[in-house]
């Protein structure tokens, strides 16, 4: 990530235009919420093009049809008027019909790990469409199996990678090096990855370090709570259905955040004439609040700028709260803010003399297209379930334009469910060194629910140890 694919992209496509390769039309497809930066840069690296973005609402796309798909001439629409159309995942699915019945000369999916699951609706639908080329543009090809990286081969090459168990068969054990070499040279013509150190020579150093935190005596209270309240779940003899499992654990991963998080703990919580929570109690209130007061002090003393990424719009809720509190100025991103608004957000971010010290971001939707790097510190407030989000995220600041020394400082509350998730996380990113570049590793597979048992019982002897002493 940040190594400039958007860039590389345009200009492959615009060189084969120019030198007489392929007259398009080309199809490029992203999420929506980068689509804005997409336009921004054909326009400034290829400017003879003709680019249409195709988004909006039913009415909006039939203007844009009408108008922009073909030329008129005599009342017969004749060929393509366009080079570029740019559009979004969901709308290549919903226009299918008329999307569908274009031969393009190259597809472009930007942020392809979306296609990793051949049975979604955005793989089906673009696998009918007739194209002759296609690019697929990921920073994270493999993300938890290998399953996911052939559905990947086999949208590209489907008469090559046609045999799944095949596949997994004869890969099932990639810890031995023969079959890592064997595996690398299956991958060599169908991917082209580098690394920021093997193309930017001068890029600044990053370093990742994992903080732990204590909890608050709420939220211990809390924590036990949740684990008392599903004791007959976690202690049944199959170890409680892996949804309600799942349940719960959102609800420890919402207590190591804040507990605010709960509606009863924010109701009974401490508020000011005006509404908001008063500052000192929501600080208190969590571990985490309370060593990122201490650290953003420090840090705004230094004169760095900030990315806060969390998982939960509502903890971005409190995080806003807290930076109001502490008199920071800030920016924020999350699902629900897309399009020029979101643009807008950025670019009073990356401003020359901006005053915003934070951006507070939800890790999916702030961690993709966008270029951050006028922060040098970034901070992941919980851990994504998926490595790779994380690291998506932190790659808005550590990429091609910065000229500082990234610092990664990653919360986890310790002996605590997030602890033993990041342990997991780290067995996913084994797997993606091992195939996409040598190393030694360990063999591959989703999480089972013997897993998620394990996870939701680690540290509680250690929590409930600390009442046998206490009493």
């Amino acid at each position: 990530m940040g190594l400039g694919k958007t860039v590389q992209t345009i200009v492959f496509l615009y060189s084969l235009y120019k030198e007489g390769h392929s007259k398009g039309p080309y199809l490029v497809s992203a999420p929506l919420s980068t689509i804005i930066n997409w336009e921004r840069e054909f326009e400034m690296w290829a400017p003879d093009f003709y680019v249409v973005t195709y988004t909006g609402d039913k009415e909006s796309r039939s203007v844009i049809r009408e108008n922009e798909f073909s030329f008129e001439d005599n009342a017969i629409r004749t060929q393509i008027k366009f080079h570029v159309l740019l559009t979004s995942y969901e709308l290549i699915t919903i226009d299918q019909a008329v999307l569908g019945s274009i031969e393009w000369a190259c597809l472009v999916v930007d942020e392809a790990h979306r296609l990793k699951n051949n049975q979604s609706k955005f793989f089906r639908v673009l696998n009918s469409y007739k194209i002759d080329y296609k690019l697929l543009l990921t920073g994270t090809p493999l993300q938890n199996n290998l399953e996911e990286l052939f559905h990947l081969l086999n949208f590209l090459t489907p008469e090559r990678f046609n045999n799944l168990e095949g596949f997994l068969e004869e890969f099932a054990d990639i810890s031995k090096e023969d079959q890592i070499k064997k595996l690398h040279d299956l991958l060599g013509p169908h991917m082209l990855r580098r690394l920021k150190a093997d193309v930017f020579k001068n890029m600044p150093a990053k370093t990742e370090l994992i903080v732990r935190v204590e909890l608050s005596q709420m939220q211990k209270k809390y924590y036990k709570f949740i684990l008392t309240r599903n004791f007959e779940a976690l202690n049944s003899k199959g170890g409680g259905n892996q949804v309600s499992l799942l349940n719960i654990m959102m609800d420890l991963k919402k207590c190591c955040n804040h507990p605010y998080l709960f509606p009863v703990a924010a109701v009974e919580a401490p508020m000011l004439p005006n509404g908001s929570y008063d500052g000192n109690s929501l600080v208190k209130s969590s571990g985490k609040l309370m060593l990122l007061q201490k650290m953003l002090k420090k840090l705004r003393d230094g004169g760095h700028r900030v990315l806060i990424f969390s998982q939960m719009t509502k903890m971005l809720d409190l995080l806003e709260d807290f930076l109001e509190y502490e008199g920071y100025k800030y920016e924020r991103i999350d699902g629900g803010i897309t399009g020029g608004l979101r643009q807008e957000a950025i670019d009073r971010f990356n401003a020359p003399g901006a005053q915003q010290f934070c951006f507070l971001l939800s890790t999916r939707a702030g961690g993709l297209g966008i270029n951050l790097a006028t922060a040098d510190t970034v901070i992941i407030y919980d851990s994504d379930w998926n490595p790779h989000n994380d690291i998506q995220a932190f790659s808005r600041a550590h990429r091609i334009g910065q000229n500082k020394k990234v610092m990664i400082y990653r919360f986890v509350t310790r002996a605590s469910v997030e602890e033993r998730i990041t342990q997991v996380a780290k067995r996913k990113m084994m797997l993606t060194h091992l195939v996409v570049r040598p190393g030694l590793g360990s063999k591959s597979g989703s999480m089972t629910k013997q897993e998620l048992d394990d996870i939701l019982k680690f540290g509680t002897e250690e929590l409930f140890k600390d009442d046998v002493e206490g009493e």
